[in-house]
């Protein structure tokens, strides 16, 4: 990846560098991204809580929200709940240009997170390697937005059919938990619903619902 890209007010290379390196640690941990994911949908929420919902140790959750606030995504609050501290994630996202341009943003990384807990994806990533992951999550949105279908966007990934609409179908479901907390899909609005029983399988849920 070339030429970091993240718009601030007034412009700022050490934040654009800073939000560059906290993408790629997350893009590079799954289990890392994963347990972001889940601060941000359930913010503020308890490292308890996270850990519970995920299934990761103390040591292990606590281990990843201390590495979350070094990387400048995550605060542990002055607020408690239940005796422990509430924290607090942050949606972190960016434009990456070399021969093309890549938006990271808070739902890939969710999807990236997502690779040990879901067999479709991680069967995805087998077969066509972790980079295939990015245009497979911006084809979904294409299908939810109902401009394409999944064939179409078998058509798109140059995968079969039946991969196709096992990926899209797991990446729907985390898409649907995490757009409210994505900045990038802010404007986005899907005309294909998700289904309440594809929901309650996403490997992310909300505390709130």
């Amino acid at each position: 990846m070339s030429n970091a890209s993240i718009p601030t007010h007034p412009p700022n290379v050490g934040d654009t560098a800073h939000r560059f390196f906290a993408v790629q640690e997350l893009l590079a941990t799954p289990e890392l991204a994963c347990f972001y994911t889940d601060l941000l949908v359930n913010s503020p929420t308890t490292v308890t809580a996270a850990r519970d919902r995920q299934g990761f140790s103390k040591s292990t959750a606590y281990k990843y929200a201390n590495t979350l606030a070094e990387l400048g995504v995550a605060t542990e609050l002055d607020t408690h709940e239940d005796g422990s501290a509430l924290w607090r994630a942050d949606p972190v996202s960016g434009n990456w240009t070399d021969e093309t341009t890549i938006n990271l943003s808070p739902v890939i990384i969710a999807v990236y997170g997502a690779t040990s807990a879901n067999d479709d994806i991680e069967l995805f990533i087998d077969r066509h390697g972790k980079a295939a992951l990015a245009p497979a999550v911006t084809a979904t949105i294409d299908y939810l937005q109902g401009e394409t279908t999944r064939r179409g966007v078998a058509d798109v990934l140059d995968v079969p059919a039946v991969e196709a609409i096992a990926v899209t179908q797991a990446i729907e479901q985390i898409i649907a938990v995490v757009k409210d907390a994505d900045p990038m899909l802010d404007d986005v609005s899907f005309d294909v619903d998700t289904h309440q029983r594809a929901l309650e399988q996403a490997p992310y849920q909300r505390a709130d619902e």
